[in-house]
């Protein structure tokens, strides 16, 4: 074989190697005075929780264990850092609860087995979580994974816990709370299935099955099937992710408008402090990525242990 075929030939492997680069970065959450960010990353098999400021840079471990930690976030005006806990080969969750101002875990509180995608807090001491029932594929041709979402709901006075719909969802990807009683919720399945939901808490029986979905007027490419990560501005407007693009809703005017065109990646987490969005994209990086709505110029921060 010549030295031109072997040579493209490392070209193209190299470049496949570092189309499949992986982050370490899971989840993360961004203080309420923006000053530190909390964040899962993955060492030895295992996710662990760290903390840093945004300024110095430097790492302090939180959550380490023989199991996962997943899925942090601050309370509390930052005072209280929450994340998930998965024990080594089980989907028995447990929500971890950690005191910043002791540096002690102050708290463990364990809901029933299932897969928990994501979860929101209350004012009034509540945690409303997405979790799936069932591990399966629903094609021969696919991998397995978590099906049959509901809404549950941890009340943290009784540390009772219980479901509160009834809609046995393909899946159900983010949660938000809008307050009120009413949650923002992301769907996935058939296309009228898809998007973002309202959910009352308050709703019983018949209307534990309802969903209504959010209609935007101006949807000309069906992206609204799409909307993920979902964030509250202080206009009241919605910012998400509508598949590769950055995009702002109007639920008023029922009107979507462009933040940022496709990257080529997706959003898997959005956060915000007011107008000041945080990201982070599938690209293969550790990177969270930061930018003043009003301005929309991008800085990155660099997520790892140390």
């Amino acid at each position: 074989m010549s030295k031109l075929i072997w040579i493209s030939l490392l070209i193209i492997l190299y470049s496949c190697k570092q189309d499949k680069k992986k982050s370490n970065l899971n989840g993360f959450d961004i203080s309420s005075d923006g000053k530190s960010i909390v964040f899962s990353y993955k060492q030895d098999s295992l996710y662990s929780i760290y903390n840093k400021s945004i300024n110095n840079g430097k790492s302090h471990v939180i959550f380490k264990g023989s199991g996962n930690y997943v899925n942090p976030k601050y309370v509390d005006n930052g005072k209280t850092i929450v994340a998930l806990y998965y024990p080594s080969d089980k989907v028995s969750p447990e929500f971890h609860f950690y005191d910043v101002n002791t540096d002690k875990v102050i708290e463990k509180i364990k809901v029933d087995d299932g897969f928990i995608s994501d979860y929101t807090f209350s004012n009034d001491k509540k945690i409303f979580y997405l979790q799936a029932k069932s591990f399966q594929s629903y094609s021969p041709v696919t991998p397995k994974t978590y099906h049959d979402f509901d809404v549950y709901q941890l009340d943290l006075f009784t540390l009772k816990s219980k479901k509160i719909s009834n809609l046995n969802s393909y899946s159900m990807t983010e949660i938000l709370n809008l307050g009120q009683d009413i949650l923002l919720i992301s769907q996935q399945g058939e296309s009228s299935e898809s998007g973002l939901f309202l959910f009352n808490t308050k709703s019983s029986g018949y209307e534990s099955n309802l969903l209504n979905k959010i209609i935007i007027d101006n949807d000309t490419l069906r992206n609204s099937t799409m909307y993920s990560n979902p964030v509250l501005l202080p206009s009241k407007n919605i910012l998400c992710a509508s598949s590769y693009q950055l995009v702002m809703l109007d639920l008023s005017k029922k009107e979507e408008y462009p933040i940022f065109p496709s990257t080529g990646y997706h959003y898997s987490t959005i956060r915000n402090i007011k107008n000041l969005i945080f990201y982070k994209q599938n690209d293969g990086t550790n990177n969270i990525y930061y930018f003043n709505l009003n301005e929309k110029k991008i800085k990155s921060i660099n997520a790892v242990p140390y």
